[in-house]
């Protein structure tokens, strides 16, 4: 448990020094009192002339230069996609907050403010992607001494919601009745290969394998927490293997995306929620405890009805995860197998 904040020395009292708490660093000052707390005034003043002169130009600067200035570092360090999705996360965070709002009035308010325009209209994961981004924006301003100290640090965010809603083969048949052709094929992807709908979306012909009867992703999720990076091989069932075969028959650029919206243009993120969004209400699909059904879905589906068939290392390899621990999340929310479970520990205790 941290030491609360006082603005005074305090007694470490195993060194008989007095210590102050310095950007969550304990500095030992001196053994006498009276001149800790000197030079405690001393360290905050120089301090404050640091601050002042590091990120004075900052401070009065709007948020979104800040954010323009992150965003251009993640460009040339991070993955496109990465910086897609901080760019996404930022344009809805500072339509709440006002993108001219200088960095210095930002604080936790602006954070609570977030969460309080976005409740009921997304998930707590979203919600809390998008606050931690903002923190995240000044945490790198920090660390490349464009300001002094983050002032966004503590902000108690709610609790990420892990996805637990299945598609059941009616509503999937309701879906399906419900998209066009172009559309229907991502549901079928998804559904058949249990991929991440970023997977399907930013799949290239160069990546398909009609002989082998494989993707294979050169660039994916978790390819930067392998210890000896490695693609990731997504077997196809036939009826996949046909889909793509056929779309194959108008003879694409290996660098071309294979599934294309009805304009013949790639999907974006946004544009795939979107959809997804107006099919589900055609639909008449409902939420269900508290859960919409989405893209992501399909791969919940997958995993939950591999689990307890193949071994989890089997499973986590076909689901592209790096930890086993990762799959067990759909061993857990297999309620056929639980009640399984259930029905053999009841007949134990019976005999």
């Amino acid at each position: 448990m941290s030491r609360p904040s006082t603005g005074k020395p305090w007694l470490h009292e195993s060194s008989g020094y007095w210590c102050s708490s310095v950007e969550r660093k304990r500095v030992y000052l001196d053994k006498d009192y009276k001149t800790a707390c000197r030079k405690l005034r001393q360290l905050r003043s120089e301090r404050k002339k640091a601050e002042q002169g590091a990120s004075s130009e900052w401070l009065t600067a709007p948020i979104s230069d800040l954010a323009d200035e992150f965003l251009d570092d993640i460009l040339a360090r991070r993955k496109p996609s990465t910086h897609t999705n901080y760019c996404y996360q930022l344009l809805r965070a500072l339509s709440i907050i006002g993108p001219s709002t200088p960095v210095v009035e930002i604080g936790k308010l602006h954070l609570a403010k977030i969460e309080q325009k976005m409740v009921g209209r997304y998930s707590p994961s979203t919600i809390r992607d998008t606050i931690a981004v903002v923190q995240t924006v000044y945490g790198w301003a920090v660390r490349h001494d464009l300001l002094f100290d983050n002032p966004l640090v503590g902000y108690e965010k709610p609790r990420g919601q892990a996805r637990t809603r299945i598609v059941s083969p009616a509503e999937f048949q309701t879906l399906l009745r419900h998209s066009d052709q172009s559309f229907r094929c991502i549901l079928l992807a998804l559904r058949w290969t249990g991929c991440r709908p970023v997977e399907i979306r930013t799949l290239v012909w160069d990546w398909v394998d009609l002989e082998a009867g494989c993707w294979i992703l050169r660039d994916h999720k978790t390819i930067t927490r392998q210890r000896k990076p490695r693609p990731r091989i997504i077997p196809l069932p036939i009826p996949m293997l046909k889909l793509c075969k056929r779309l194959s028959q108008q003879n694409p650029d290996p660098d071309s995306f294979v599934f294309l919206n009805a304009h013949g243009t790639p999907y974006t993120k946004d544009t795939l929620c979107r959809k997804m969004s107006r099919v589900r209400k055609r639909a008449g699909i409902q939420m269900k405890a508290g859960e919409q059904l989405v893209l992501y879905s399909a791969r919940h589906t997958f995993g939950t009805e591999a689990s307890g068939k193949v071994s989890d290392i089997e499973l986590a390899e076909l689901m592209g995860h790096t930890d086993v621990r990762t799959t067990q999340r759909y061993v857990h929310i297999d309620t056929d197998r639980l009640k399984e479970i259930q029905r053999r520990a009841i007949n134990s205790i019976r005999r």
